[in-house]
């Protein structure tokens, strides 16, 4: 079974300095190293502590993704500092 192109890996850095690795569902398709793996869940996270998520995370990752696509490539997912 092959991932959805339109769930995308994200890292939600919150203020305490935890990550949370985040599959974030998108309006447009991302290739293939942005796409989350076919056993990551939506919304699957792990990482530290109990920081809330953004409410428009959606929207930031989007925004994150139009601004700065080949950065998104380059690591490997979406970084959204929370």
């Amino acid at each position: 079974m092959e991932s959805d192109p339109h769930r995308v890996r994200t890292k939600v850095r919150c203020g305490s300095g935890h990550d949370h690795e985040l599959c974030v569902q998108v309006a447009r398709g991302v290739p293939p190293e942005l796409r989350c793996s076919d056993e990551q869940p939506t919304g699957w996270s792990f990482g530290g502590g109990g920081c809330p998520l953004p409410d428009d995370l959606v929207a930031l990752v989007e925004r994150e993704l139009r601004d700065d696509f080949q950065e998104c490539r380059r690591r490997g997912y979406v970084l959204i500092a929370a």
